[in-house]
Order: C-alpha cells, then structure tokens, then sequence
C-alpha cells in the first residue's frame, strides 16, 4: 500500500468489498459521497489529464450503478484505482461476470434492470457451471418474457414493461408514419397485463 493513503483504511475497505463482491452499489454510492471517499480517488490526479486520473471523477460522471453496464465500468475503475494505490484485492468480478452471462444467455429484445435479473432470471444455485447456468436463463427468460407470435423490435433500447414483479405480454406492435402529427417513423408496442386485463403501450421513434 503506498504510504499517503495509509488514512483512509474505512473507504478502502469500501472500494476492496465492492471489487470483492461484498460490497453493493448502493454501499458504493453512498460512501462515495463522503469528502474523505472524494479526497481519497482524486488523489492521483494529474492536472494535465483529469479526466483520466482522477477516479472520482470517473466513478462519479461515467459509471451509472443503476444500470448492469455501470456497475462492471465501476468494478473496472476501482480495480484500476486500487492498482495504482499499490492495495491487494482478490478480484470477484461479480457484475463482469454476471454481464457476460446475460449477454451470453438474454436475447437483445430483454433488458430488465440489474436487481430483476439477480432476484428472478439467475439460477440461485451459484455451483452450477457456466453451461448450467445460461441454459436454465435462457429457459427462464423465455417463461418470463412472453409474445404472443415475435418478440418486439425494438427501434432504440429494449423497454419491456414490469408490472408488480412481472413483465407484460407482448401483443405486437404497429407501425407509426404519419408526418402531420409526428416528425419521425416509429412504432407503438402493446403489451397485455393478463392480471389487470388491460393494455399498455410504449412508443418509439427513429
């Protein structure tokens, strides 16, 4: 450990439980809130290339934990921080590793956020191998994540509504050009709630 964070042992063993899968992003947001936490990653800072070197920063404006993509960007970010700090971890890469199931097992037309994937698509058994694993996702996106002929095609990003802890059924969806109301081509997606017995739509545009 490089001697002049020697004082910072608490928001270091923040940033070692996260890249060490003890740690979540919500600790992490919290704790990066702290002016000791702020102190701590802007302390390799090079005024010539700030937005490289100083890892607050980098936490702070280019990783979203909110989303899977952000939370592997901070798991990167961190290790690369501890690196320079000369601070020992093991790394998990808890949310890289998750990230490359998904993208191994989830079809582009699902993109549900990171705490639905972990609580009702990821096999709760941990000892599965990775072969397991996608397998038993890929079956249990295909029962969640219902149509009734094709799956949408989404023209931007992949929006299929949750409602109460389940998605919605996929209807179809209908093309959308009509130049005097709107500026752009798009489409509207509907989408059956068999609990409630009505429908829901989401529009896109090109």
């Amino acid at each position: 450990m490089r001697p002049e964070i020697a004082g910072y042992q608490p928001q270091l063993d923040t940033l070692v439980g996260f890249v060490e899968g003890r740690v979540d992003g919500l600790a992490l947001d919290a704790a990066l809130g702290s002016a000791q936490m702020q102190s701590l990653l802007a302390m390799f800072e090079d005024p010539q290339y700030p937005a490289s070197t100083n890892f607050f920063q980098k936490l702070h404006n280019g990783a979203n934990r909110t989303s899977l993509g952000g939370l592997v960007n901070s798991e990167g970010i961190i290790e690369q921080f501890l690196g320079k700090a000369e601070v020992p971890f093991k790394p998990l890469k808890r949310y890289g590793n998750l990230y490359s199931l998904i993208l191994s097992a989830v079809p582009n037309y699902v993109d549900p956020p990171v705490e639905f994937i972990t609580q009702k698509i990821l096999p709760a058994d941990q000892t599965l191998s990775d072969t397991a694993k996608k397998k038993l996702t890929k079956q249990r996106v295909k029962e969640l994540f219902r149509y009734t002929d094709k799956p949408p095609r989404w023209i931007q990003g992949a929006d299929w509504p949750i409602r109460d802890g389940r998605p919605l059924i996929f209807v179809g969806q209908i093309a959308v050009d009509a130049p005097e109301l709107f500026h752009d081509k798009g489409a509207v997606f509907v989408f059956f709630d068999p609990s409630g017995g009505g429908f829901e739509t989401v529009a896109q545009f090109y």
